[in-house]
């Protein structure tokens, strides 16, 4: 079994990438499970205490490695909730732990100067819902630079991380190819 944990801020491409994982999975006729932030983080988004997520993530991840499949693919898991309790890596390191074997943190960075235009696009395409929710950061450029601080702050946390990652550039939004070479990595990490 092989993890892929997708992390990056609102608008770098998870989904899309996580999107492009799954037909290239399901091309190479290989099992896996999709976990989304619905069950990681949505449950407790407004959440601020750093055990309440510790404890919320431990028991999705034990459950899921109990799974026999190819690939886990979490599509956002504890960074976030690193960045809304104010919490660091040593708070999170059971869940680390966890996941120590066999997986691979994929970090989805934009260029500073285009998170505003990721953004705007995603307001016409997301729903009502997640406008709001983006809203209540206050205005345009307030919203723009708490994501350009929140991609800072996840950026520096790959320093501190026990976990092997990549970190890839999706401003070009190449999503195909940052799937392949997600994929490539994993078969050469496992020979």
């Amino acid at each position: 079994m092989k993890i892929i944990i997708l992390e990056g801020i609102a608008t770098s491409g998870k989904t899309s990438v996580k999107n492009k994982l799954i037909e290239n999975l399901n091309k190479k006729g290989l099992s896996f499970s999709i976990i989304e932030e619905d069950e990681t983080l949505l449950p407790i988004l407004d959440n601020k205490d750093k055990q309440i997520s510790v404890d919320l993530l431990r028991e999705i991840i034990i459950k899921k490695l109990k799974e026999e499949k190819d690939f886990i693919i979490f599509d956002r898991l504890f960074f976030t909730h690193i960045f809304r309790t104010n919490s660091s890596i040593k708070d999170f390191e059971e869940i680390e732990n966890l996941l120590k074997n066999n997986s691979l943190l994929i970090f989805l960075k934009i260029d500073e100067l285009k998170i505003p235009e990721r953004i705007n696009t995603a307001r016409n395409h997301r729903d009502k819902e997640w406008n709001d929710y983006v809203d209540k950061k206050g205005t345009n450029k307030e919203i723009y630079q708490y994501y350009i601080k929140q991609q800072r702050l996840l950026l520096n946390l790959l320093d501190e991380t026990s976990l092997k990652y990549k970190i890839f550039d999706t401003t070009q939004m190449d999503f195909e190819n940052i799937a392949n070479e997600i994929l490539k990595y994993n078969e050469v990490a496992s020979a």
